[in-house]
């Protein structure tokens, strides 16, 4: 039975979201690298591959810190930092990018929403870490963020990398 305070028995699920979250991002930078100009000049593109990145970065983030040696409530902090900042990251990017828009599109707000809830999963799991030593799930709530980041950024990245290609016209 995995502990919700002990990082130990969690290393090696954490060391496989590092590696998937580190590996997903690569391709997609690959990807940016094809089609860069004209993402470049699309602001509904160029938002989802910031939401995307920042997605892969957090969980790449929550993996690392997890399979660090230090004490767990350090590691809580630091849950919490990485969650906070996911948030706060993407409320930048989806504040500029709706400025730039005329009307929402429905599929944009929800996906908005899902980042906004798999932040709030980190939040709860890094605060029973640090104030209840686990009590409430902990780690089970950081892992529930990492491993919905990661099916997020993955369908994320199909829609993504589609919606580009559909819409891409060499001139």
């Amino acid at each position: 039975m995995y502990e919700p305070y002990d990082l130990r028995p969690w290393a090696e699920f954490f060391f496989t979201v590092a590696s998937a979250a580190a590996a997903l991002a690569g391709l997609i930078i690959v990807a940016l690298s094809v089609y860069g100009g004209f993402i470049a000049r699309s602001p509904t593109h160029r938002a989802h591959a910031r939401a995307l990145l920042v997605v892969l970065a957090g969980a790449m983030l929550t993996g690392l810190i997890a399979i660090a040696e230090q004490p767990p409530t350090w590691a809580g902090w630091e849950f919490g930092t990485v969650s906070l900042g996911f948030a706060a990251i993407n409320t930048y990017n989806n504040r500029r990018t709706l400025a730039q828009m005329s009307s929402i599109p429905r599929d944009a707000v929800i996906r908005m929403g899902i980042g906004y809830g798999i932040a709030t999963a980190g939040v709860i799991g890094a605060l029973s870490i640090v104030a209840a030593e686990g009590a409430g799930g902990g780690l089970y709530w950081i892992a529930l963020e990492a491993a919905a980041a990661l099916v997020w950024a993955i369908a994320s990245a199909w829609r993504f990398l589609i919606g580009v290609a559909d819409e891409h016209r060499d001139p």
